[in-house]
């Protein structure tokens, strides 16, 4: 005789319930316990009575034993490890304690990290009305989730599905939230998790001397900024020529700040030390000429010329050309390259100079400088139309032609 549906789905249940029925709740406690909100603001979108109740389900009844009994039976089921900060009792921030600023709160958890092991970001926010910040997320540095970055991929998503091994980002959830005593500039602590699913670092390893860099990483830092690359692409650079984030200790604002450093120092020596390399490489490099002028002790006008150089003008320099239009170095003194062309008609560099302006005294010092190099004037010079090169080429090169460039007539001939 079959037995009728009604009595076997009961049967079912029954069974279902007594197999799984006696962890669901604890299951379901972990799952809502896993999910806090660590980079949005979790109250945010809350009217003031569900905050209220949201912050007490959260936080009443302390830690009991069956609250840490639950948190365990939690970490066997997702079967992660926490680590707790070894801080002393007095340095540990809890619920309710007040701050004067919120600069003062985000300074004591930033020396709380310090000591604990771990580094630590500054997270979402919200505000009042009036803009004054209401609530203050301050979390770890390997919290919240990776962002997802799409790449070429014959899978369907077009999603980046394995994580990136040089981020740090492993979703924990160790964080604090300061919230505005309203009226008044203090803030209290209103959330605290203190919990985090990483090993910390040893004290030492987080301390700045730890962060020093060695001689090889500052000449490093150097070297690739003479091919105008920035401290931040330096760092990674170096991250990844070490093997990975975790091999390199200085962070990117200790990059930063010796590049700021750098510029501070070389800052009023900088035209001193030009004319110092120059001159040691006229003592040092055989024929080659490096002459200067100085207008009230700085720095007014520069022409130079090595061996090849010479060399080329002995060849191809009866006809040669200079332009002055490149003024893109943050020191605005313009560049002046002397061009001439070869028998495979293609140009060569003849000389070179600097400019602080572009009068007639500045062109004419810089001919003069030409001329004592290269020991002969050029047949034929062009230039394009500017009346103090006109007026400098026949004060110098009195027995050389002067050609406007063909470039440029036929390039303003449109707008004339």
């Amino acid at each position: 005789m079959s037995c009728p549906f009604s009595l076997r789905f009961r049967i079912y249940v029954s069974i279902f319930y007594f197999v799984f029925g006696f962890r669901f709740d604890q299951i379901i406690w972990c799952i809502m316990s896993s999910s806090s909100v660590i980079d949005g603001d979790l109250y945010s979108s809350m009217s003031e009575s569900e905050e209220q109740d949201a912050e007490n389900s959260f936080f009443e009844g302390g830690e009991s034993s069956s609250s840490v009994h639950d948190a365990q039976y939690c970490d066997d089921i997702i079967g992660e490890h926490v680590y707790k900060p070894d801080v002393p009792v007095q340095l540990i921030p809890f619920k309710g304690l007040i701050f004067k600023s919120l600069k003062l709160a985000i300074k004591m958890y930033s020396e709380y990290a310090g000591i604990g092991g771990f580094d630590v970001r500054l997270s979402t926010q919200s505000r009042f009305d009036n803009k004054i910040i209401k609530k203050k997320h301050v979390i770890c540095n390997r919290g919240g989730k990776q962002k997802k970055k799409s790449c070429d991929t014959l899978g369907k998503s077009g999603v980046r599905r394995k994580r990136n091994s040089n981020s740090r980002v492993i979703s924990c959830q160790a964080k604090i939230i300061f919230e505005s005593m309203y009226g008044t500039p203090d803030y209290k602590v209103f959330q605290f998790d203190e919990l985090h699913n990483h090993p910390l670092e040893k004290r030492s390893d987080l301390k700045k001397k730890a962060r020093q860099m060695s001689y090889s990483e500052k000449e490093f830092i150097v070297h690739v900024s003479t091919s105008k690359i920035g401290p931040t692409m330096a760092h990674k650079l170096r991250e990844s020529l070490r093997g990975g984030y975790e091999f390199l200790k200085p962070k990117v604002v200790d990059y930063k700040n010796l590049r700021r450093d750098i510029n501070r120092v070389i800052g009023y020596k900088d035209a001193q030390m030009i004319v110092n390399t120059m001159n040691d490489r006229r003592a040092h490099y055989p024929n080659y000429s490096f002459e200067f002028n100085c207008q009230d002790d700085v720095l007014d006008c520069m022409f130079w010329a090595d061996e090849m150089e010479k060399a080329y003008y002995a060849e191809f320099g009866d006809v040669i050309s200079f332009d002055a239009t490149f003024r893109t170095n943050k020191y605005q003194m313009v560049f002046v390259p002397f061009t001439a062309i070869d028998h495979h008609k293609k140009s060569v560099t003849v000389g070179s100079g600097l400019l602080s302006n572009e009068s007639i005294e500045s062109y004419s010092w810089l001919l003069k400088a030409f001329l004592k190099t290269h020991g002969k004037e050029p047949t034929l010079v062009l230039t394009d139309q500017d009346a103090a090169i006109k007026q400098a080429v026949e004060n110098v090169f009195r027995n050389s032609k002067h050609r406007l460039c063909m470039w440029h007539i036929m390039k303003k001939l449109k707008k004339r």
